[in-house]
């Protein structure tokens, strides 16, 4: 009798002092997912912050530094901006009735001065000294010569006619062009040409040419304003028609070996490609969601995949795809340098997808899809100070998730193809549909190019996924349904070999694979793996195929001339003999396990209660060496295989297989490994364990259902 284990009564005590297989280990689990965190955030960070440079003005470049994004140039573009406003010419308004008083202020000076020069009781220096003051009255600031002033009072009345008419008409003609402060002295100067073109009638009277060039100067002033408001609104307006200048993704800011000019240094500022000051809020924001994303993932798979949850190999195979469709994606995105700015259409998230719907699960893609599609809007945003560019992320997720539909239920290679066109149809509506909604920019030829790399999306998911799928379910010893029908061939070699070298356990497989199919549905375990473990589970038979009963057709049973205990160790061998072909053949490791596991520790009865009958005096015969050495199921497929190994031997056995009989056969068979403790290491209950029986029974019924007797031909037909 076994000594009960003595066990720390504290969980907490108990967790530390029994050692944790690191498949199941928490510890390494969170390694994993501290790992994946890592590389995940690296794989981001670029592509919300890109490269920077120490680089100075004068400095010779180690690098070819290209704009990462398209941006506006806003220094040149203001520069620009300025330099058309100065072009724009000075706006002035012209004041007729600044020329119109200033022609009346002439007449009237002249009238007055008529009257003090034709006043016969006014001496000449009287004369002048009023003249004087006629001038100083309407010329402010404004000086006139001793000789102007005697040389205008000896002047005849015709003469001064002659002067005022002059006067007027040079100065009207001259303030009717518009008078500038700007250009004052320019106009007064006309007056000599005026009065060089101008033929007089008396052009030979210095003293009459010299008073209208005197007075018409004096009488020039500024008769145009500066219209501020005017000129400011066509300034605005010759910016406003300025275009943008931009900085091109893919320009090339500086060469490699060049030096950095004023300009250049500007540019790469703006870009935000100079090592200035730190951007650690945005690591550090980064990181932030990033765990967020990796937490969420988490509680689901700990919530909702406690399979998953439980093994770290899963665990590690998820992350590995996970990553790989990132790189994937990363090395997609290069394109955008290429100016092909609407490549985050051809982003192959349907790998991951598909993937993960074939190696692990429906659900658990959908979710990871979901988080694909957010690294989508990052890795091909295309103006990194957005962190999100949702066009492409949602797009990645309509065709994610149809990958993942469009491959559910798969049953061969081929739909992996059809997966993918399912993907690229999706992504087409969901491209279209974006251009119809959202206010992209572009033209025809932009729409044509997004739905072809939409297109290829789909295609290339599809490519990866069959060109990836052989190696990871090699590395990580997986099965995915697709190996299961490639493995349920009866061309495989080894299903031939067994076919071939012992046809009795070949027909006995195949029963048994469709016992256990049909059990493993009914409680939602995996039918197709049951069936195909079922097929390979006793592949061991073949290393000595004569020993087993069903092979033993028309021949001597070698065991009746053997000892049990010999008997016993061939028998028990078969598992591991089994083990040791599927490894050869490289069959995945489920596979394995279920030829390892379906006997579990079960007595071998018939050879244990033959050695008691045949047991000498003194001789010990123990019950643990005629138990097969194990181990025990682990997994509810490899209990159903052994549970109908056993059933279907023995009802082969019953004379008699009627439904009853066969019932209680199979709930005995069910009853005694479940005393036996057979499935305590698997995680099926009760009910699953009577669900599997029904299901057992009703296959049965159907391969050993009452057949009619057809009666001999009458001996007088016969004749």
């Amino acid at each position: 009798m076994l000594k009960d284990k003595i066990e720390p009564s504290s969980p907490w005590l108990k967790r530390w002092l029994v050692k944790e297989d690191w498949k199941s280990s928490i510890h390494i689990q969170f390694f994993l997912y501290a790992i994946f965190g890592i590389a995940f955030y690296l794989l981001l960070i670029n592509h919300i912050l890109p490269e920077q440079y120490d680089i100075q003005v004068g400095t010779v470049s180690k690098n070819t530094i290209i704009s990462p994004i398209t941006k506006a140039d806003d220094i040149a573009t203001q520069e620009a901006k300025d330099q058309a406003a100065k072009m724009v010419e000075l706006q002035y308004t012209k004041d007729d009735t600044i020329t119109s008083k200033q022609i009346d202020r002439i007449d009237n000076l002249f009238a007055e001065i008529r009257k003090v020069i034709t006043d016969p009781n006014l001496s000449e220096k009287d004369q002048k000294i009023r003249v004087n003051e006629l001038f100083a009255e309407n010329y402010t600031n404004q000086t006139f010569s001793d000789a102007f002033l005697k040389n205008l009072v000896n002047v005849s009345p015709k003469q001064l006619t002659e002067i005022r008419l002059q006067t007027r008409e040079i100065v009207t003609d001259i303030l009717n062009t518009g008078v500038r402060k700007s250009n004052l002295e320019e106009k007064r100067e006309q007056v000599d040409r005026t009065l060089l073109n101008r033929l007089l009638d008396n052009e030979n009277d210095p003293k009459v040419r010299n008073n209208v060039r005197e007075i018409s100067k004096k009488s020039i002033i500024v008769n145009e304003i500066y219209d501020e408001e005017k000129t400011k609104h066509l300034q605005d307006a010759a910016r406003e028609a300025v275009k943008t200048i931009p900085i091109n993704k893919g320009q090339i800011i500086v060469s490699v070996g060049e030096l950095v000019t004023k300009d250049q240094y500007r540019k790469l500022e703006q870009l935000g490609l100079l090592k200035k000051e730190s951007n650690m809020q945005v690591y550090f924001g980064l990181a932030i969601f990033v765990f967020q994303l990796i937490a969420m993932l988490y509680y689901y798979i700990k919530r909702f995949q406690v399979k998953l949850y439980k093994n770290n190999m899963n665990m590690i195979l998820l992350f590995s795809v996970l990553l790989l469709t990132l790189v994937s994606m990363k090395m997609v995105a290069i394109g955008q340098n290429l100016e092909w700015s609407t490549i985050g259409y051809l982003a192959p998230i349907g790998l991951g997808a598909m993937l993960i719907t074939l190696l692990l699960n429906i659900q658990l893609s959908l979710v990871c899809v979901v988080l694909l599609s957010i690294s989508t809007s990052i890795l091909f945003n295309a103006d990194q100070h957005l962190l999100f560019d949702f066009q492409y992320g949602l797009v990645a997720l309509v065709s994610g998730v149809a990958s993942a539909f469009g491959l559910s239920g798969a049953k061969k290679r081929s739909s992996i193809l059809l997966g993918g066109l399912i993907a690229s149809v999706a992504s087409t509506l969901a491209i279209i549909s974006m251009y119809l909604i959202l206010p992209i920019e572009g033209t025809w030829r932009d729409l044509v190019m997004s739905i072809s790399f939409g297109i290829g999306s789909g295609i290339l998911s599809a490519v990866l996924t069959i060109g990836f799928l052989p190696y990871i379910e090699t590395v990580f010893g997986l099965l995915s349904p697709l190996r299961l029908l490639e493995l349920s061939n009866p061309n495989h070699p080894l299903l031939r070999k067994l076919l071939i070298e012992t046809p009795g356990t070949y027909h006995h497989s195949i029963i048994v694979g469709n016992l256990s199919e049909a059990a493993a549905e009914s409680i939602g375990a995996d039918g197709l793996l049951a069936r195909v473990g079922a097929y390979y589970h006793d592949l061991g038979k073949t290393k000595r195929p004569q020993f087993f009963i069903e092979n033993q057709i028309h021949r001597d049973n070698p065991h009746d001339k053997i000892s049990p205990n010999l008997s016993k160790t061939i028998i028990i061998s078969h598992p591991r003999d089994g083990v040791e072909l599927l490894k050869q053949y490289r069959i995945p490791v489920p596979l394995q396990d279920i030829a390892a596991q379906h006997h579990g520790t079960t007595l071998l009865k018939y050879f244990y209660y033959k050695a008691l009958n045949q047991q000498k005096d003194g001789e010990r015969i123990e019950e643990e060496d005629y138990r097969y050495p194990g181990p025990k199921a682990q997994f509810k497929e490899a209990a159903i295989v052994g549970i109908c190994d056993c059933v279907e031997a023995a009802v082969r056995s019953l004379s008699r297989p009627t439904p009853s009989r066969i019932q209680n056969m199979v709930k005995k068979i069910i009853q005694d490994r479940l005393e036996d403790g057979q499935f305590d290491e698997c995680d099926l209950t009760l009910k699953e364990l009577d669900l599997i029986a029904q299901s057992i029974c009703e296959t049965l019924q159907g391969i050993f259902h009452n057949r009619i007797e057809y009666p001999d031909e009458p001996a007088a037909k016969r004749s």
